[in-house]
């Protein structure tokens, strides 16, 4: 994998992410983002390059508990029910792992932008930006849209 770019113009400004959190501001208004709205319809177009993580206190890490299906198809596998830091890609592990951590502590967005070589599939470009998601009134978890360049 190339080197990982955190917070660039390129992905703030990039029209699949903007159209992505206009929706989100549209949906919860005041609110945080819950499981609920990421479930309702205007969302469903987004699922399949969505990844829905949940902190886990006692391992401190996050679990993958939604990884979109083109996700897994540009990936060449599905990390839904797999923590972050697995030890496979230890430095990028750790680049998702702080910017997803972040996010719940900050209650702010963070946008990433790379490129990907993964075994033998194509070269994918992505910009990605995640944001804090709330579960029974606390943000433990996130909601990452994945936007690939074609």
């Amino acid at each position: 994998m190339a080197e990982i770019h955190r917070d660039l113009e390129e992905s703030k400004n990039h029209p699949a992410i903007k159209g992505f959190l206009e929706l989100c501001d549209e949906a919860r208004g005041d609110s945080a983002m819950s499981l609920a709205l990421i479930q309702s319809r205007p969302f469903v177009s987004y699922w399949p390059t969505l990844i829905l993580n949940r902190w886990h206190e006692d391992r401190k890490d996050f679990l993958y508990s939604f990884w979109g299906s083109k996700l897994s198809t540009v990936y060449g596998m599905d990390l839904t029910g797999k923590y972050i830091l697995r030890g496979e890609f230890k430095e990028t592990e750790t680049i998702f792992w702080t910017a997803h951590k972040d996010v719940i502590t900050d209650l702010k967005p963070v946008y990433l932008n790379t490129s990907i070589h993964w075994l033998d599939k194509e070269h994918q470009t992505f910009n990605a930006v995640i944001i804090p998601l709330e579960r029974d009134g606390k943000i433990t978890e996130t909601i990452a849209y994945v936007a690939f360049d074609s």
